[in-house]
């Protein structure tokens, strides 16, 4: 039996009043905040990540293709795309491509029950994926865009609906500000909530036909294409290859790249980087309590190692006494901090106590993210770290004289 392990034993199970018992409960305690705090900050941190990003991923496709650089004569107006080489059907077939679709973006206006708005006119057809809307629709149905002529429904938001003054079924006018002013009728077919409330304040959604006929744009021609993928990773090399297969005739650009969404995703970066801060803190005060407690306790058990010295133990022998009952300590407080941590996360993610403003966070509760792969890495990670940093203020004892250690009381 390991001589070491086995003294350790000795001297932690044993009862007895010192300095250092009140040192090793506080010890205990900081580790136990240290495991709870970075639980909870990579569960919250991924959720965060996790959510948000789906919700714009749903709202808009990880990768949308259209020819963002080229313009009409100067003007504002965007060249539309016509898909003259087939190249829609080739994307189709790529095994990573789950579905494409068309779009067109136009502003305009909606008037209804004497009230009006500026929103964003998304033009859809029956190939969209509906998939995340259907998940976050609150009241009536999808509008259907599958008739040979075109739909007058349209999907609009509950923020919207609500400034509208406008519910399932109501009837609507669309305006368009071009020479001449156009108008259209609508019917409200669905109302949704994505909690996105930047996107929800502005974008509705219509038939693509309608909009075509309005910009006259023939039936083939968009304004791009929305690719929707089996997975969520690599999004930069597939919209290279994406590109290839358009014979960069068309821009490729994913979602993370996008001007008008790249600034989410690069808070969602920044809120790693502080996660990172946070481990590395948390780490560095549990180090310093457990170094401050093996100090106290050597002093304490400054006799005892004289006795031992004598007898004829080593130095390193008797550093990992010590480092064997910090490790122990160490491990009684991770299981503390353990319960604490994944037992509030787990309170949180069925009880959904912890609240937020979706108008600043886009999300309307904290999330949970279970990641057990980083969970074991962060207990792993800080055991062995803080065991083998206890070796550094054990290197006293070799400076430590077994007679006048004997003689010491």
């Amino acid at each position: 039996m390991n001589l070491s392990l086995f003294i350790a034993k000795k001297i932690s199970f044993r009862q007895q009043r010192s300095i250092s018992t009140l040192m090793i409960r506080l010890a205990i305690l900081s580790i136990a905040v240290a495991i709870a705090v970075m639980e909870v900050s990579l569960s919250l941190v991924q959720g965060f990540e996790s959510a948000i990003r789906e919700k714009v991923i749903g709202f808009v496709s990880h990768i949308q293709i259209g020819n963002y650089g080229f313009l009409v004569d100067g003007s504002n107006e965007i060249e539309p795309l016509t898909d003259s080489t087939g190249t829609v059907n080739r994307i189709k077939k790529e095994s990573y491509v789950q579905s494409i679709s068309p779009y067109i973006l136009k502003w305009a206006m909606i008037e209804a029950k004497e009230e009006m708005e500026v929103l964003m006119l998304k033009g859809i057809d029956k190939d969209y994926n509906f998939d995340f809307f259907r998940r976050n629709l609150i009241s009536g149905k999808l509008p259907s865009f599958k008739d040979s002529t075109e739909s007058l429904e349209i999907l609009i938001s509950q923020k919207q609906a609500s400034l509208l003054k406008l519910k399932e079924g109501d009837k609507a006018t669309i305006l368009f500000i071009q020479d001449p002013i156009k108008r259209r009728p609508v019917r409200v077919s669905g109302i949704y909530n994505t909690g996105l409330e930047e996107f929800d304040r502005t974008t509705v959604f219509c038939d693509l036909r309608l909009l075509q006929k309005v910009m006259k744009w023939k039936e083939n021609e968009v304004m791009g294409y929305e690719v929707n993928l089996k997975s969520s990773t690599q999004l930069e090399s597939k919209s290279d290859s994406i590109n290839n297969l358009s014979q960069n005739l068309w821009e490729a650009i994913p979602v993370t790249q996008i001007p008008a969404y790249s600034p989410i995703f690069d808070w969602l970066k920044i809120q790693h980087q502080n996660v990172w801060v946070i481990l590395i803190l948390m780490i560095l005060v549990a180090v310093i309590n457990m170094s401050s407690v093996v100090l106290i306790m050597i002093i304490e058990r400054t006799h005892m190692i004289g006795v031992l010295n004598a007898l004829g133990m080593n130095a390193i022998r008797l550093q990992g006494v010590f480092v064997w009952k910090m490790g122990m300590l160490m491990l009684s407080g991770m299981v503390l901090g353990n319960l604490v941590g994944l037992g509030g996360l787990a309170l949180h993610y069925h009880f959904l106590f912890l609240h937020l403003d979706p108008e600043n966070y886009f999300l309307d509760t904290v999330p949970v993210a279970w990641v057990w792969d980083k969970f074991l890495i962060i207990n792993v990670s800080a055991l062995i770290i803080c065991t083998l940093t206890m070796y550094i203020p054990t290197l006293i004892i070799n400076r430590i004289s077994p007679v006048k250690a004997i003689q010491f009381r």
